[in-house]
C-alpha cells in the first residue's frame, strides 16, 4: 500500500531524475530517496510535527506550494526600517505590501495553524511573509519599469526628433550642421 504524498515531496517531483554514473544508468531509488528527503510524522502525544529531513538540501525554505494566483507574495526581512517602508502606504516607495494574517496564511495558501509562528505568521528565520493584490502588483512593477526606461527614451526621442527649444539638436537629418559621421574627403582632410 502506498503512502501518501506529502506536499513537500509532491512539489519537487520535477527535480526527480535517473542518476548516471560513467554513462551506466542507476536503477530508479524511491521518489523521497532521490530526493534525498526523509518524512516522518512525530507524534508522543505532546509533540505532533510532521518532520522533514531533506539530506541533499533540495527544498527552498522560502517555496510557497500553493499560492492565490489572486496576490503576489514577497519575503520581508522583519527589521523595522525595512518593515516600515515595505508596509507603508506608499506603492510606488518600495510599499503596498501587507502582512500576511493567519487567517489569510490558512484560507489563500491552505497552511495549518501548526505551520505558522506564535504570532500567527509565516516566518523563515528573520523574514516574514507579505502580500499584494496582484493588480496592484502589475501597476507598481509597470512603473518601475518606465521609471527605469525614462532616461534612455529621452534619449532616443532626442536622436529622433531633436530638441525643440535647441535648434543645433534637431535630431537625425534635421539639421544641416549635423552632418552624422563624415570620411576624410567630407572634411577636406584628404
Amino acid at each position: 500500500m502506498d503512502e501518501p504524498k506529502s506536499k513537500v515531496i509532491a512539489d519537487n517531483e520535477d527535480k526527480l531524475m535517473e542518476k548516471t554514473f560513467g554513462g551506466v544508468s542507476v536503477p530508479p531509488l524511491d521518489k523521497k530517496e532521490k530526493l534525498g528527503i526523509k518524512e516522518e510524522l512525530v507524534d508522543d502525544g505532546e509533540y505532533k510535527v510532521n518532520i522533514i529531513k531533506d539530506y541533499d538540501q533540495n527544498i527552498d525554505p522560502t517555496y510557497l506550494s500553493s499560492k492565490d494566483p489572486n496576490y503576489e507574495y514577497r519575503w520581508l526581512l522583519d527589521k523595522r526600517e525595512n518593515m516600515s517602508l515595505k508596509t507603508g502606504n506608499l506603492l510606488f516607495q518600495k510599499g503596498g505590501w501587507q502582512v500576511c494574517a493567519k487567517e489569510f496564511l490558512i484560507k489563500h495558501l491552505k497552511l495549518r495553524e501548526v505551520e505558522l509562528a506564535a504570532d500567527g505568521h509565516l516566518r523563515r528565520g528573520e523574514l516574514i511573509l507579505a502580500f499584494m493584490p496582484k493588480k496592484l502588483y502589475l501597476e507598481k512593477e509597470e512603473f518601475k519599469i518606465k521609471k527605469a526606461n525614462a532616461p534612455m527614451d529621452a534619449i532616443q526621442r532626442l536622436i529622433k526628433k531633436g530638441d525643440p527649444d535647441n535648434p543645433e539638436l534637431a535630431g537625425l537629418g534635421g539639421s544641416e550642421k549635423q552632418k552624422g559621421l563624415q570620411t576624410d574627403k567630407d572634411l577636406g582632410m584628404g
